[in-house]
């Protein structure tokens, strides 16, 4: 049977792709940002953002993370974290990081090589940011799909 050198090229390549460990649905690395707003309203509130890079089925690393509190100043502190859906359905959560909280502060970050390992596969990973109200959160995430 005679196989076109063209359709042979594409299994070849296909081939190496995956015994170097690279599948067509790799996750896309990309960048995130999240804002949430105080309860006061207007620009009040918080806001992170970081580049994701997905290193494998169970470990995405966090680059360029910044948690800001964002003015007018409110009072509240701001918290952000890693976070991402495991396959299980569950979350896997980072620890929480926090801006010092006043509109004169620098903001957290930005870091580098932040890791959240997980037990499980990652389906999507991104940060949850909040603003601290106390005995609540307020909190908005944005996550990439893996």
């Amino acid at each position: 049977m005679r196989i076109p050198t063209r359709a042979l090229g594409i299994a070849v390549a296909s081939a190496a792709m995956l015994s170097a460990g690279i599948s067509p649905a790799m996750a896309a690395d990309g960048h995130v940002y999240v804002h949430v707003v105080s309860p006061q309203g207007g620009d009040a509130g918080g806001s992170s953002y970081a580049d994701l890079d997905f290193k494998s089925a169970t470990q995405v690393v966090y680059n360029n993370w910044v948690i800001n509190d964002t003015c007018p100043g409110d009072g509240y502190r701001v918290i952000a974290r890693a976070r991402a859906l495991l396959s299980n359905g569950n979350w896997a959560n980072g620890v929480w990081h926090e801006d010092d909280g006043t509109c004169e502060s620098d903001a957290w970050g930005p870091y580098d090589n932040k890791e959240l390992n997980t037990s499980a596969s990652i389906v999507k990973a991104g940060i949850q940011v909040c603003v601290d109200l106390g005995a609540t959160l307020k909190c908005e995430s944005e996550f990439l799909p893996r």
